[in-house]
């Protein structure tokens, strides 16, 4: 392995581990209040089903024929994973300060694909949003929606995503009302963020937002330079093995 590899590893591994203590400390209040919670939720839920699925079996809870959002080449070596909800405000701020420039150097340019994975985490406004963004997905705007939905993000169940809301976001990006309103009025898309939610519980997801960088799981909104690097390394190890 090059000298230049393995720098890059030993300092990802340094990064990976500030970058968490860091978002620990950021967030140790909610944690240590919502961590009793989601505890006592869990040991409920795995009494109840003797555990968490595996993801094969909650890949079977999915429509036929469903597959995520997806922006990019779909042969790209990197493939980035993120798991969200659309209130999550650590979410937006990736979005808005993040995102744009990851696209830009790695999307657009044919090195990494970008997968969505709803992660519903503060109820009705979340799951309305959310199946909001698929019904755009069926006039092709799923993308466009999904950044208008980060867009008008009010806080969480403030009334940001009501119905007439979501429609009005629809009218402004031009898409059919007729179609748009009985999608999201139906139980359709209902069934993914369901589903979604399960397959990421069984992959370790439990807060927002959460990514996987070629399978290598990162918590929260770290800064743009950790994402760089993570991905950077990631490269440099798909080509390490098609070599």
């Amino acid at each position: 392995m090059s000298k230049r590899r393995k720098a890059a590893r030993a300092a990802k591994a340094k990064r990976q581990q500030a970058a968490r203590r860091a978002d620990w400390w950021r967030h140790w209040p909610y944690f240590a209040v919502g961590g009793v919670a989601v505890a006592l939720v869990a040991a409920l839920f795995l009494v109840s089903t003797g555990g968490e699925p595996s993801s094969s079996e909650v890949q079977a809870s999915y429509p036929v024929g469903y597959t995520p959002p997806t922006d990019g080449d779909e042969s790209a070596p990197v493939e980035f994973v993120m798991w969200a909800d659309y209130q999550c405000p650590f979410c937006g701020r990736f979005e808005a300060q993040t995102l744009p420039e990851l696209r830009q150097r790695y999307v657009d340019t044919g090195k990494m694909k970008f997968v969505w994975r709803n992660f519903e985490n503060y109820g009705s406004e979340s799951q309305d949003s959310a199946v909001a963004a698929h019904c755009a997905g069926e006039q092709d705007k799923f993308w466009e929606y999904h950044d208008m939905l980060y867009v008008n993000q009010r806080g969480i169940n403030t009334g940001a995503f009501t119905t007439s809301n979501l429609l009005r976001f629809a009218s402004e990006l031009g898409l059919e009302r007729a179609p748009f309103e009985t999608c999201l009025g139906g139980l359709g898309y209902d069934a993914v963020i369901s589903a979604d939610k399960k397959l990421g519980r069984s992959e370790g997801v439990n807060a927002t937002p959460t990514f996987f960088i070629n399978g290598e799981m990162i918590v929260g909104a770290q800064p743009t330079e950790t994402f760089v690097d993570l991905i950077e390394t990631a490269l440099l190890d798909a080509a390490d093995s098609e070599g």
